[in-house]
């Protein structure tokens, strides 16, 4: 198994880590009807997809916040903030893992001889 690239941090209420899984990717969709897995151009997103993107990437280690209490820890004063460490928790999400490839099992073998 690839290993996971640190986590992105950040200081809200309280040190928090980002960090996009399949959950988080699962509520995006449910709540934007968007597929992540299309890519993101976030000129595209409303300022609703983007605050859902954002909650969706703090919820692996918090599954008690709610949208609403993530809503009341933003303002203009950290947006730019907390906009840049989503993307840089994208970038890194969809990164494609570096992986010992000879180690991988589905790793090409040498023809013999």
């Amino acid at each position: 198994m690839a290993e996971l690239d640190e986590l992105v941090t950040i200081n809200l209420d309280k040190e928090r880590h980002l960090r996009l899984t399949l959950k988080g990717m699962l509520e995006f969709e449910k709540l934007t009807k968007k597929n992540l897995l299309k890519g993101v151009n976030f000129a595209e997103l409303t300022l609703e997809d983007t605050a859902v993107l954002m909650w969706a990437c703090l919820i692996h280690e918090d599954k008690k916040l709610t949208f609403d209490d993530f809503l009341r820890m933003i303002d203009f004063s950290n947006l730019e903030i907390v906009i840049k460490a989503v993307t840089d928790c994208l970038n890194q999400s969809m990164s494609t893992p570096k992986a010992d490839e000879s180690s991988h099992p589905l790793a090409e073998t040498p023809p013999p001889g």
